[in-house]
Order: structure tokens, then sequence, then C-alpha cells
């Protein structure tokens, strides 16, 4: 298969990083982690992207992770994506190079996050000598201008790809609020390119535009209510399927309350699925017991646990 015939669609769940309590990996977890998100009819991953940490995560360590996740999910997924992005090039085309050859389906990158692109050109350029170390793999950009504070119209970087030539550029995570920006992507060359979109609260709004693919870190503990949802609009019943965004928009507006922060999110994992995700890493901050009892509550009284079983 060319990479422009690579294909995605449906949920592509932005995976958690299973940690012990020292910080290490928690490796052993991923097996049990595959089967969780399978029961949820999640069948795609982007590993190692802003929800498993992967900037907090040292090389090796990320090749581990990349590695546990190619074998952990061998019949059982049907795409493992890697992100390869970080501060350095070099150290991209190594990931890059290594998610070859360990067998993942397609690389993705952000920016460079200290000496930062600023135009769709330069992004293209970045893109350009990333895919180059793995030629026979699908390149997606992952557009995050929130913490990448790269803030191009995706649409812009379309436009330098006739121009600078990346023959393994297929798409775009695209998680931003732009929705004209998102929808001009999705028309851009004739519906060329993948748009995955990664703003789990606005799903619908996406699948109006025309997405059939979609990432996110919600989708971990409740893809069930997001599959609910497509099949709904897939079927014509919008009430329904407004349904479902709106107890998704119910239960993230308590998690944005709090900070919607990875701690925060491991914890809400760990209560859905039974898997003991462990503590982010720092900067970033273990919840105490007082706060995490507050938000389980608030969670308890609008049906989320409800709605993700």
């Amino acid at each position: 298969m060319s990479v422009m015939d690579y294909q995605i669609d449906g949920l592509v769940a932005a995976p958690f990083t299973p940690m012990k309590e020292n910080g290490d990996l928690n490796l052993p977890l991923i097996e049990p982690y595959v089967d969780y998100l399978v029961s949820q009819g999640v069948l795609n991953t982007f590993v190692c992207g802003s929800t498993g940490e992967g900037a907090s995560l040292s090389m090796a360590e990320r090749k581990t992770l990349a590695e546990k996740w190619v074998s952990a999910g061998k019949g059982k997924l049907t795409n493992v994506i890697v992100h390869v992005g970080g501060c350095s090039l070099t150290d991209s085309q190594e990931l890059a190079r290594h998610a070859e050859s360990i067998g993942a389906q397609a690389i993705a990158s952000l920016p460079t996050c200290v000496f930062r692109p600023s135009t769709g050109k330069q992004v293209a350029e970045q893109l350009q000598i990333i895919g180059a170390a793995a030629p026979s793999l699908p390149l997606f950009y992952y557009h995050l201008p929130d913490m990448s504070k790269v803030n191009i119209m995706v649409e812009d970087l379309l436009d330098a790809l006739e121009t600078v030539k990346v023959p393994t550029f297929r798409g775009c995570k695209y998680t931003d609020y732009n929705m004209m920006d998102f929808g001009r992507c999705l028309v851009h060359s004739n519906g060329k390119y993948i748009m995955m979109y990664g703003r789990d609260e606005q799903g619908l709004c996406a699948l109006v535009m025309g997405a059939t693919s979609f990432v996110g870190s919600t989708f971990n503990y409740s893809g069930k209510v997001y599959n609910r949802m497509r099949a709904a609009y897939d079927k014509g019943d919008l009430e329904a399927a407004r349904k479902e965004q709106h107890m998704s928009q119910l239960f993230l507006r308590i998690l944005f309350e709090y900070g919607m922060d990875i701690g925060l999110n491991k914890y809400i994992m760990t209560m859905t699925s039974g898997i003991d995700f462990g503590p982010p890493r720092p900067p970033m901050q273990r919840r105490s017991e007082e706060e995490l009892a507050k938000i389980k509550a608030k969670l308890q009284a609008c049906g989320f646990f409800d709605s993700v079983k």
C-alpha cells in the first residue's frame, strides 16, 4: 500500500502513559490497556503525544513505549501512530526511523518547541526533514497551537506543500477551535488530506463539516459516548447525536473547571478502567484526595459513569 492510500476512520485515542509511583514507565499495563480500548470500540492510538507525556520522556523511553504499543496492539488495534516531535529535528528523525523499523502504521510531529517555525512554509520544511527519515510511513502534522505556540493557518501549510515537497505527508491532527481553517483543509486539493479533529467537545461540529476521524484524550475512557454519537449521526438521528455530544460537553465542563490536566485524566482513567495509571511526571502535579473526591462526586451527579459503561 502506498502512503497516499493510507486511510484512518473513527476514534483515535491519545493514550496516557502508565507510570509507577517513582515515575518509571509501567509497561506491563499496556496490554490490558489495549484490551480496554478495544472494549470501548477504539481501535486506533496516537502514542507519545501531549496526553502521553511524550515531552517528559527520554528518547529511550519513547522508543520503548512505542515498541510496546506496536507489539501489544498487533492483531487488536488497526493503527498505532507514533508522535516523533520535540525540540530537535535530529531526534525527530531518529524517532521516525525507529517507528518505521518497529512496524508503526504512521508517524506525526509537532513543530519544534523552542526554536519555533512561524509560517506554513517553515512547518513544511520541518516535515520534509522528518518525513525523509521514514519514507514508507504516512506523516501527519500535529497542530496544537495552545501548547506549541505555533499559530499558523493549517491551510497555509497545505498551500506550502505544493512547492515544499513532502511525499509522505498524509494530513493533520487538528487540535484547535478554528472551524473555518479546519473546513478549508478538509476540501483542500479535492479532499486529498486526512484531517483528524482533536477537540472532543466539538466532534459533532467536525462531523457536520465532513470529518471522519478524530483524536482525543477522553476517548480513552468514554469511547462509547463518541461512538454512539457517530453512529447516530451516520443514521441521520441528530437528536441522539446531540445528546451524546452534550454529555461529553457536560463532563468536560467539569474537567475544564479543574484544569483538565494529565494527572486528573489519569485519575479518571484509573477509576473507569480499573488499571492503575499512576501519577504524572513533574512539573504536572498530583491532586489532593479531597479535590479528587469533589471531582468524582460532580462526575457522578452529571451521569458520567453511567454514560461510559
